[in-house]
């Protein structure tokens, strides 16, 4: 009967220290976490307003780039050729804002966080100017795959950008592209 209750009692010691090695283990994910957020929080606050609603936007076109499972080289010059035209700034600039946003598409989890800082900062009219840019991304290949235009569609949603603008932008991109390809 003794060996019996040493047994349970160790069975129970084995127990505690299984659970103690798991929260272990949980607190040193919660830290690398908290880590992530911290370098996430650093990076924004150093980085001006400006520069980040400019990451904002570029990071949602790259997003509607990858929808398709490939960023390819002629989308990828038509981002640098539309942030150029949005914002006037030199191509040193502009590639590194382009991989800083690509590092933060690669940490993001979902659109939230980008069009969350959309919203906060971008006047409806602008708002509609960036959908134009997504549908210039997407038909910057030569054809839309039905995933961009999903991806298209959700960050409109997420910006509260009405179907109408949606819809025109889309066709204007179109209009563009194909007189575009009728003069060469």
């Amino acid at each position: 009967m003794l060996l019996h209750h040493r047994t349970a009692k160790n069975i129970a010691y084995l127990a505690l220290a299984c659970q103690i090695y798991k929260f272990k283990k949980m607190d040193n994910m919660f830290t690398s976490i908290g880590k992530l957020f911290e370098n996430v929080v650093t990076q924004s606050t150093s980085t001006s307003s400006a520069e980040t609603e400019r990451l904002a936007a570029i990071a949602l076109m790259i997003e509607v780039g990858l929808s398709d499972q490939s960023f390819d080289q002629v989308e990828r010059d038509q981002l640098v050729k539309i942030t150029s035209r949005l914002w006037n700034i030199d191509v040193n600039e502009i590639s590194n804002l382009i991989e800083m946003a690509q590092e933060q598409v690669d940490i993001s989890v979902s659109l939230f966080d980008h069009t969350r800082l959309i919203n906060d900062s971008f006047e409806h009219e602008q708002k509609v100017q960036l959908v134009k840019c997504l549908w210039e991304i997407a038909f910057s290949d030569g054809r839309i795959d039905q995933y961009e235009e999903y991806s298209i569609r959700r960050i409109a949603d997420l910006i509260y950008v009405e179907h109408s603008d949606f819809i025109k932008m889309k066709l204007q991109v179109r209009d563009h592209f194909a007189h575009k390809k009728s003069e060469s």
